[in-house]
């Protein structure tokens, strides 16, 4: 028996939630979700009105602004994201008791071993699953079927928006064929523009070509682009894969110069990615930061901890080691600092508390869960990191 994977993709997925949570953008048709228009942050997601004008998620707030001045920019929250994306995953678990999140509004259900119960097509499965999500959630979503995760996905962007597909199994060719390379996943922008001068466009003409020949043309990529062009793709879902990092990072209203202010959003950042691996019952080992000077210039930085740790204080140390090192670059090359982030990685589930835990790291834990509680009650801005406050008393009028 073959997989059989479906592709749930929610449907303008921030701009949806932040609809949800704010009445008053429901009527706005021309809408983009990222940040205001006078941020320099970038785009989450945008109304399928305002993608009209060539707005999409990634793209430079202020390209934004000139190409749909009309619109309304809005900066949404997290903790709203990540609610209505947990909502969402509790009406998948109905139908498959293998779901994998593959990011906050997207997700696979393996279907394998269902050929008696649906023995022509999943696309009536998809249906129900597709109106249970929008009666329990107010949320639209495409769905895709397919007997890889490639397919799946690639039927559910072709599906897009509240749509249904399903590519089966010997259908992979034909249906790859009339997509564009740019559409398949691991070919990015840069990547399609520079095969496009060597007269590559479209997936049929891959499938045409001998591997020896395409691979003299673009080189060591050749055969794993000529494998997905015929549709080979991963069939395998784990149920129990954990995500690969948990991070935060912001784009600066301005270039800064000044060390201080720098820690002080360093530590914010630090203290949402401590606060999402404590309520997902996560530890991460390694901990990176991510720099990006003013001449778009960006280095990463690394730390592996030998112990893992979902704490704020051992998270920050770290990273404001990582960052005082990197800020010397900065200042050697008299630049600012465009943007600043921190990510979480090589992550594990959170094991029950050490007995024999040091004093210091225990109160570092009680402390912890005690903002913790706050937090949830009176939201984030309720418990404010000290480097932050300094910083703010600092900042010229």
């Amino acid at each position: 028996m073959g997989a059989r994977i479906l592709h749930v993709d929610l449907d303008a997925f921030f701009v949806e939630v932040c609809r949800q949570r704010h009445p008053e953008l429901r009527e706005i048709a021309l809408l983009v979700v990222g940040g205001r228009r006078d941020q320099r942050g970038v785009v989450q997601s945008a109304s399928y009105g305002a993608r009209r004008f060539g707005i999409h998620a990634g793209m430079p707030i202020a390209q934004a602004v000139r190409l749909c001045p009309q619109a309304t920019f809005f900066q949404g929250a997290f903790p709203d994201y990540r609610d209505a994306s947990r909502a969402v995953r509790a009406v998948l678990e109905r139908f498959s008791p293998t779901v994998v999140m593959a990011s906050l509004d997207e997700a696979y259900l393996d279907f394998a071993g269902t050929e008696r119960l649906f023995p022509v097509s999943l696309l009536p499965v998809a249906e129900r699953l597709r109106d249970e999500v929008r009666r329990d959630t107010g949320l639209d979503c495409s769905v895709g079927i397919g007997p890889n995760r490639m397919i799946a996905k690639l039927a559910s962007d072709a599906a897009k928006p509240r749509g249904l597909m399903e590519v089966r199994a010997g259908w992979e060719e034909g249906f790859l064929a009339g997509l564009a390379l740019k559409a398949m996943p691991g070919v990015g922008p840069k990547t399609a523009e520079r095969w496009a001068e060597l007269g590559l466009v479209d997936v049929w003409q891959v499938q045409r070509m001998e591997e020896p020949a395409l691979e003299r043309l673009i080189g060591p990529e050749a055969r794993n682009l000529k494998r997905r062009a015929h549709g080979y793709g991963g069939a395998t879902l784990r149920g129990d894969r954990l995500p690969r990092s948990v991070s935060r990072e912001t784009t600066l209203s301005r270039d800064l110069r000044d060390p201080a202010r720098l820690e002080a959003t360093l530590s914010l950042l630090t203290a949402r990615v401590a606060g999402q691996l404590r309520d997902e019952h996560l530890v991460a080992r390694t901990v990176t930061l991510k720099l990006r000077h003013d001449d778009f210039r960006t280095v990463t930085r690394r730390h592996t901890f030998e112990i893992a740790t979902d704490l704020d204080a051992e998270l920050y140390a770290a990273a404001r080691d990582l960052f005082r090192a990197a800020f010397a670059d900065v200042r050697g090359r008299d630049r600012g600092v465009r943007l600043i982030g921190i990510a979480a990685t090589n992550l594990g589930v959170a094991a029950e508390a050490d007995l024999f835990e040091p004093p210091s790291r225990q109160r570092l834990r009680d402390l912890s869960a005690a903002v913790d509680r706050l937090r949830e009650k009176f939201g984030f801005a309720a418990v404010t990191p000290g480097s932050a406050l300094r910083a703010r008393r600092r900042r010229p009028e």
